[in-house]
């Protein structure tokens, strides 16, 4: 290591480097910034640690450390006070951001871009965006604050934000300029006194029998603390959602399912030693063949993923009617075979965790969809009873379903309460993708009939769904995939099978719509294909086929109520007819798991000094807007000023819902605050006060 010196926002500073250190490695670690995020290093693809370099936005974690010496660096924390204020005000005001992961490095393209062009199109701040990825706004709000934060430094003034806290009103997130500024810690951010760092062996293939884990160099290099095993974990090892088949550690002498499995994890003073220790570890391994399709896997020969279960994990069915007499009394029957991919949810948060030991209890900070799920599987990990760890939500950067299943949090706690030490990981980017859970590869088999007149007579639907190599929550998305095969139509007979297959792939979980999407995918093609052999356009047989209040739903639900697609399919007729090349689609979502899965959500709403009020709920904010939601729905009610309302989420409260997944944690939790508002209201008409 040597010493260099350059110009940080302002003043010199001095930093210890040597050839494989990253400028973004140095700002965060020595110089103590957070604004530059972590999202990808060292790929340099995301745009998230973004700085200004003699003038030049770059991403700091393909930038060497060593290069920067006599340079003049600028981060988002130099930028002069009324820069700061407008940036922040004009991302909030306009609503552009969600999670506020990627927006730090946002503003300072933006700052670079409005310093040489200050008077800069729509079309060249898009441009100027060509190098940063955001997984929530999908830009255009983006492009508006960048737009309105050229006007405000041109002079003009800044709209003011509506506060008034009503449904429906645009009230800018909670700690949305923080968030703007890059001010509020992710889990990665926190600073803890005498932290210790984690980082995790993965299984090099997907299938192996582990024999042995050689630690003996490992634990040589200087700063490592304690190398971890299966051996280690005194309690449960295997954890899940719904089933208990994923493993925080896999042990000498069993078989790895993926090559998301860990082996073992290093615990050093330092982040650095603790990976450079992990590639030390030396492993005796064979490797076995595995399965990676749905269709091997379910061969009578297959080998098996999980030694205790058989391949196939759950089968979902729906028959209703008789399919086969009305495929045969059909004017119409088409057969199409239809296939979607593996999706990565692309958050731009890594996952993080950071535990801390004392006190009553293990206190773990964690980015998850639930942290009293979370609780509950670390607290299983542990041996110990629940009320011996705390969970404190992270309000993360991004999740769409792919960080409801405990991640790191689990290991990250072991580590703590076998070295008495707070402990810290992220995984890298590469990391990340291996560990988490994806959309789910489907294949769906439809034959549908209708009569001369277009209107569906009958469905089959055969669908197979690749888990992966772990539960998750996939029966109840291969379920929702089923119980969705009809759309939003009406079809009098079904018959439905739908099957989630154990493979030797990266397991799939959640995923932004929970197994309706694929099926969307399927029907919506297939009534464009009956529309074309019938003669009517597409517009057309939605129209005839569209679900109404009295209709059965493809469960056999009867539809109590209007669900409002006639409506929608009215409000775009005239522009789908205007345009010789639209095409139309609809869908139709459920709102929460389920399939027999009970469903609540809590709130307690505690009153604090000077009228402050905060809400406790066990729902994630994870760029949704669901903090935003509940405020909104408490001061509908009585009336507050939203900026002296605040949310929480920890497990220090009775307030556990489930996971914030299938949109409801805005209804069952938006029920529960407006609920417990009720009674605040009545308490402030007999007479007390906030």
């Amino acid at each position: 290591m040597r010493s260099i010196e350059f110009t940080l926002n302002g003043k010199p500073f001095t930093a210890r480097v040597d050839d494989h250190l990253s400028l973004m490695a140095v700002l965060r670690e020595q110089a103590g910034l957070i604004s530059p995020k972590n999202g990808c290093a060292p790929q340099g693809s995301c745009g998230c640690c973004t700085v200004l370099v003699n003038g030049r936005a770059l991403s700091s974690c393909v930038v060497p450390a060593h290069k920067a010496e006599g340079a003049n660096i600028v981060t988002l924390e130099g930028l002069e006070p009324h820069e700061r204020d407008i940036f922040a005000r004009a991302f909030a005001v306009t609503g552009g951001l969600q999670c506020g992961f990627c927006i730090p490095g946002i503003v300072v393209a933006a700052k670079h871009l409005i310093d040489h062009n200050p008077e800069p199109t729509r079309r060249q701040i898009a441009e100027a965006l060509n190098n940063h990825v955001c997984r929530c706004t999908g830009y255009v709000k983006i492009v508006d604050a960048i737009d309105l934060a050229a006007r405000g430094l041109r002079g003009e003034p800044m709209p003011e934000p509506d506060y008034s806290g009503k449904i429906g009103s645009n009230l800018p997130r909670q700690d949305a300029e923080a968030l703007v500024l890059g001010e509020r810690p992710f889990v990665d951010d926190m600073r803890i006194e005498g932290v210790l760092y984690g980082a995790f062996l993965f299984s090099p293939k997907p299938r192996i029998l582990l024999r042995r884990i050689d630690a003996s160099e490992a634990v040589r290099v200087p700063g490592v603390v304690r190398v971890v095993t299966a051996r280690d974990v005194p309690g449960e090892r295997y954890q899940g959602l719904l089933s208990r088949d994923w493993p925080i550690f896999v042990a000498e002498g069993e078989t790895t399912h993926c090559i998301g499995d860990i082996l073992a994890g290093v615990v050093a003073a330092s982040e650095r030693a603790a990976r450079e220790a992990v590639s030390l570890i030396r492993l005796d391994y064979d490797e076995l063949p595995g399965v990676f399709s749905p269709d091997d896997a379910l061969k009578p020969e297959a080998p098996r993923v999980h030694a205790g279960h058989e391949n196939l994990l759950s089968r979902s069915e729906i028959r209703r009617g008789d399919v086969d007499a009305a495929l045969a009394a059909s004017a119409v029957v088409e057969t199409r075979t239809f296939e979607t991919q593996r999706i990565e949810h692309a958050f731009l948060e890594p996952e993080s965790a950071v535990a801390v030991p004392g006190g009553y209890a293990l206190e773990v900070f964690s980015q998850g969809q639930g942290v009293f799920d979370d609780r509950r599987q670390i607290a299983s990990i542990l041996g110990v009873t629940e009320d011996k760890v705390h969970v404190t939500l992270v309000a993360n950067g991004g999740a769409f379903g792919g960080k409801e299943d405990l991640s790191i949090q689990g290991q990250v706690a072991l580590m703590a309460a076998l070295t008495d030490r707070s402990v810290k990981a992220t995984l890298s980017r590469e990391e990340s993708i291996r560990l988490h859970p994806k959309r789910h590869p489907m294949r769906l088999t439809y034959t549908v009939g209708c009569d001369g007149d277009g209107r569906l007579t009958a469905l089959r639907a055969r669908i197979v769904g690749d888990k992966g190599a772990f539960a998750s929550v996939g029966a109840k998305v291969l379920e929702r995939a089923a119980g969705h095969a009809a759309g939003p139509y009406k079809v009098p007979a079904v018959d439905i099978e739908s099957l989630a297959v154990y493979t030797n792939n990266l397991p799939c979980g959640a995923m932004r719509g929970f197994g309706a999407n694929q099926s969307a995918f399927a029907i919506e093609s297939m009534l464009d294909i009956l529309a074309e052999r019938v003669g009517i356009d597409a517009w057309e047989i939605r129209w005839r086929n569209a679900l109404d209040a009295g209709d059965t739903f493809c469960t056999g639900q009867v539809l109590e109520r209007p669900v409002g697609l006639k409506q929608t399919l009215l409000a775009v007729k005239e522009a789908y007819y205007a345009s010789p090349r639209a095409g139309i689609a609809c869908g139709i979502k459920n709102v929460g798991i389920g399939n027999g899965v009970p469903e609540h959500g809590q709130a307690v709403l505690e009153v604090g000094v000077g009228g402050h009020v905060t809400i406790h709920t066990g729902f994630t904010e994870m760029g949704q807007g669901f903090f935003t939601a509940m405020i909104q729905c408490l001061c509908d009610i009585i009336g507050i000023d939203p900026q002296m309302v605040h949310t929480a989420v920890d497990t220090d409260y009775p307030t556990p819902c489930g996971m914030t997944t299938a949109s409801r944690a805005t209804v069952l939790g938006g029920r529960a605050v407006q609920d417990a508002a009720r009674k605040l209201q009545m308490d402030l008409e007999g007479g007390a006060r906030l």
